[in-house]
């Protein structure tokens, strides 16, 4: 009897104990949370250009964060530089968010991710806007990447939009398109957009610009190869001259497929775009997630695939060109009347 309440009295004793262990882990668990919730993330989000596709990915960011239950000036301080297409600015601004002490750096766009990459150091780095986080230097792989950056990245749809192209235009043999050498996502958009024109049987013709000014004129050169349209790969330099491609094209009579909203809506005939809220938002649920305490080597990057068609009906008049049903049913949004 004794034996049994000696055994009794231990096992009450050792509940207790566990008891008492997980309490104080608790205690330690809830006393951790209470001061990572107090710190407040002092974070710098840095964009090349400011265009129509980056506002919308702002927006998607903001909201994420929102979303995210994350209220800016309680969990985080947000400081926001545009390098206006500037390559040297971006530097300085990566140098001028790690000296006043950002505890993390989201950047929209391939120039500032690199530029990151180089001087950031061990700051934490969410990235958005860019086109290939391999060719960028970020990653080998969505899951093997630099241990202070994660993000997301996105490809421009180029089979869809031949299709699409060939669906509007039944005789197209031959399409051109400006790159920008300087630009690593231009270059690697190139190759993609190569692949898919020799898959579909589409001649593709390529003018190379390095600055602005170049624009127009090469525009020029590119109507008289004799194409039938030109469809534009995404980058940053041609994003913000993109008007002074659509007058040329225009006089030439030559429509202007695009994949970025911005160009649609400065005299593209459609564009055939990544949904730059939606990817904005993911984004900020990977920035949420770090300022939360995850390590940015452990979250997976994001291969966003998201696409929405907005039609031009008003610069499809002006070149007596009409959008086949099938695509009509697909559009997301329209400018003009049909």
């Amino acid at each position: 009897m004794l034996f049994v309440l000696r055994r009794l009295i231990l096992g009450i004793l050792l509940i207790i104990a566990c008891a008492v262990i997980l309490l104080l882990l608790d205690l330690n668990h809830r006393n951790s949370a209470a001061v990572a919730k107090q710190r407040k993330w002092k974070v710098t989000l840095i964009e090349f250009v400011q265009v129509l596709d980056v506002e919308e990915c702002e927006k998607g960011l903001f909201q994420g964060l929102n979303d995210s239950k994350l209220i800016k000036g309680r969990d985080f301080d947000l400081e926001i530089m545009n390098a206006q297409g500037d390559m040297p600015t971006v530097s300085s601004l990566i140098d001028a968010a790690v000296t006043n002490g950002s505890d993390l750096i989201i950047t929209m766009s391939t120039p500032t991710l690199q530029a990151a990459i180089k001087r950031a150091g061990r700051t934490p780095v969410v990235f958005t806007y860019v086109a290939d986080a391999v060719a960028a230097g970020a990653a080998k792989s969505d899951t093997d990447h630099l241990p202070n950056v994660t993000g997301v990245y996105f490809q421009a749809a180029f089979e869809d939009m031949l299709k699409i192209m060939k669906q509007t235009l039944p005789d197209l043999h031959s399409v051109g398109g400006l790159y920008v050498p300087a630009e690593t996502n231009m270059v690697f958009y190139k190759g993609k957009m190569d692949a898919a024109a020799q898959k579909a049987g589409i001649n593709f013709v390529w003018l190379p610009v390095n600055t602005s000014t170049d624009v127009p004129d090469a525009t020029l050169a590119l109507c008289s190869q004799k194409i039938d349209a030109i469809c534009q790969v995404p980058g940053n330099l041609l994003a913000a001259s993109f008007p002074s491609l659509v007058a040329p094209a225009n006089q030439a009579r030559i429509p202007i497929f695009a994949f970025q909203t911005s160009q649609v809506y400065n005299g593209a005939v459609m564009a055939l775009g990544r949904d730059y809220f939606d990817a904005g938002h993911q984004t900020a649920e990977i920035a949420a997630r770090v300022i939360r305490g995850e390590s940015p080597g452990k979250i997976p990057l994001i291969n966003f695939s998201k696409t929405k068609v907005i039609l031009n009906y008003k610069a499809a008049k002006n070149l007596n060109l009409k959008f086949p049903q099938s695509l009509i049913q697909q559009a997301k949004e329209t400018i003009g009347e049909p």
